[in-house]
C-alpha cells in the first residue's frame, strides 16, 4: 500500500537554518547526506518524490536520470521501497560512469548485478533515506528546506563539522527551537535527540 506520513504530524527539536536568499543553494550538499522520509508500509519511488515539494512528474520523469536504492541502480520510479530503504537520486552524470547507470540506458548491462536481498525485518524501520545528488539537489533544496526535512543528529554533526568554516559565509544564524546557537555550538547538537526537523528561515534583511 502506496503510503507516506505527512511530516507535520510527528514533533521533533526544530533546527532552523538562516541563510540570505542568495546562499540557499548552497547548502545543497545538505541533502546529499540523507534526509529522512516517514514511511511505515511499502511505497512506490515516484509517490514518495511526488509527496515532496520541488517535484512533479514531469520534473522526476525528465530530470532524474540516476537512481540507487539500496546501493544497486535502478531503471524506473516504479519499484516498491520498503522501510529502511535508502534512495540516491541524481541528474545525468559525465562520462561512461553515467551512461552505465542512466535510467533505461542502452549500457545497462554492464553494471555489477546486485547481490541478493538479505532478509530484514521491515518492520522496525520507519523512515526511508534519500539523498539527492547535483542538479536535483539544487533544484529542490529551497522548497524542502522552506518546508522542513527529517535528519539524524549524527548527519548533521559531521556536516557542521566537515563545513564548518564555509558555512560562515552561508548562514547568518542557527537556532533550535528558536534559541539562538553560535555556528561553533551546532557540532554539538543535544545528542538526547537522535532526529531534528531541519528548516530555512532566509534572512532577507542581509539579501
Amino acid at each position: 500500500m502506496d503510503t507516506v506520513t505527512p511530516m507535520n504530524k510527528i514533533h521533533y527539536p526544530v533546527l532552523t537554518l538562516i541563510p540570505a536568499p542568495q546562499h540557499i543553494k548552497r547548502l545543497a550538499t545538505l541533502l546529499q547526506r540523507g534526509f529522512l522520509i516517514p514511511c511505515a508500509n511499502p511505497v512506490s519511488l515516484e509517490t514518495l518524490l511526488l509527496d515532496l515539494p520541488g517535484f512533479n512528474r514531469e520534473y522526476i520523469h525528465n530530470r532524474i536520470e540516476t537512481i540507487f536504492i539500496n546501493g544497486s541502480a535502478a531503471d524506473s520510479l516504479a519499484p516498491s521501497l520498503m522501510p529502511g530503504s535508502t534512495v540516491a537520486l541524481s541528474a545525468a552524470m559525465p562520462g561512461l560512469a553515467g551512461a552505465i547507470f542512466r535510467k533505461g540506458g542502452p549500457h545497462a548491462g554492464l553494471r555489477t548485478p546486485p547481490p541478493p536481498p538479505k532478509p530484514e525485518d521491515h518492520s522496525r524501520h520507519e523512515f526511508v533515506t534519500l539523498k539527492l545528488f547535483n542538479m536535483v539537489a539544487d533544484d529542490t533544496v529551497g522548497p524542502l528546506l522552506h518546508q522542513g526535512i527529517l535528519m539524524r543528529h549524527a548527519t548533521l554533526a559531521r556536516f557542521f563539522r566537515n563545513r564548518t568554516e564555509q558555512l560562515r559565509h552561508i548562514l547568518s544564524a542557527i537556532t533550535i527551537n528558536t534559541t539562538m546557537i553560535p555556528l561553533d555550538r551546532a557540532i554539538q547538537l543535544p545528542d538526547n535527540q537522535d532526529i531534528f526537523f531541519v528548516r530555512a528561515e532566509t534572512d532577507t534583511a542581509n539579501g
